[in-house]
């Protein structure tokens, strides 16, 4: 099979179709290769790097530490924390080993080994004297007529209101966007516009008086989960298998404890 010809005039040498496939093929291996040796290194020095979206962490970070202090893990764990798109290019590259993250399914790369935790739910965020919570049947399109406050681009909330707006051929009015959850209940409580939260990214802190969660059907809302991900060819042993495990139990019973 010729992978490369040298060009007559220019002396310059040229990959082939079959070369350009070796050379992506090449370049998978070599990736791998040095992914590997990192995964070694880490084993061989106890040490993990794990990333977490802003939304998962407000609502589940407090649960996963503990465990981690009890198993003597924290000074293994080095844990960051950045938005659902930077964590799969950085796990997909190797800098980190585990990412806990916000995702529309269809998004996830098949370099990716995935373990779903549990699904995004979506409503609408009123004061109860806005006429939508007085609404017998409250609709998105209906929602849309007022403006709104949303979390910014590091949550998935954006990009999911984004679709559904679209959905209805509708440019929604956007207020104001903030990374902070308490600061869009707070503008949503004075009755200044609406919000677009997922089922945790509004904390119960005990001041949620003179709010109304509104859902709504007459959209189609994109699956979107929080995921564990990591990269396919790693083998969860060690401490991978250790902080694992302690995800999926604390996921487990925070599912357990929603059902009841």
């Amino acid at each position: 099979m010729t992978l490369f010809f040298r060009q007559a005039k220019t002396k310059a040498l040229v990959l082939t179709p079959s070369g350009q496939q070796l050379l992506l093929a090449a370049n998978d291996i070599i990736n791998n290769w040095q992914h590997v040796n990192e995964s070694i290194s880490h084993l061989r020095q106890h040490t993990l790097r794990f990333g977490i979206e802003p939304s998962v962490s407000e609502h589940y970070l407090p649960a996963l530490t503990k465990p981690i202090i009890e198993q003597d893990l924290l000074s293994s764990v080095h844990t960051v924390e950045m938005g659902a798109n930077q964590l799969v290019k950085q796990v997909l590259a190797g800098q980190l080993d585990l990412a806990i993250s916000g995702n529309l399914d269809q998004t996830l790369d098949e370099r990716l080994a995935v373990t779903p935790l549990r699904p995004f739910k979506f409503r609408i965020l009123a004061n109860v004297a806005h006429p939508l919570a007085k609404a017998e049947h409250p609709t998105f399109a209906e929602a849309l007529k007022s403006p709104f406050v949303l979390l910014n681009a590091t949550y998935l909330n954006k990009l999911v209101f984004r679709q559904l707006a679209e959905q209805l051929s509708i440019e929604p009015q956007v207020l104001f966007e903030s990374d902070s959850s308490t600061l869009i209940k707070g503008l949503v409580k004075e009755n200044l516009a609406l919000g677009f939260i997922s089922d945790i990214t509004t904390p119960n802190d005990g001041e949620d008086d003179g709010l109304v969660e509104i859902p709504f059907d007459d959209v189609q809302v994109p699956s979107v989960h929080i995921n564990l991900i990591r990269r396919a060819h790693q083998f969860p042993i060690g401490l991978v298998k250790q902080v694992i495990d302690i995800i999926e139990k604390t996921f487990a019973a925070d599912n357990a404890e929603q059902k009841s």
